[in-house]
């Protein structure tokens, strides 16, 4: 299980990331936000989209 954390700022097709705590590409701690442990990140996607009512959220490619 890892922790998992979403971007606050969404990317050039305004998707907002879901990263890893293990991410080489984990926005720094003032531009995330903590989403929870979860054992992947498809259920922590399924969260962001809840938690936050995000429409656009994808799993980072390192982190899927």
């Amino acid at each position: 299980m890892k922790f998992y954390y979403s971007g606050k700022s969404p990317d050039i097709h305004g998707v907002i990331m879901i990263h890893a705590d293990d991410c080489k590409s984990l926005p720094d701690v003032l531009n995330r936000v903590y989403l929870g442990i979860f054992p992947n990140g498809n259920l922590a996607t399924s969260s962001a989209i809840v938690k936050l009512q995000l429409s656009k959220v994808n799993i980072c490619s390192c982190c899927n």
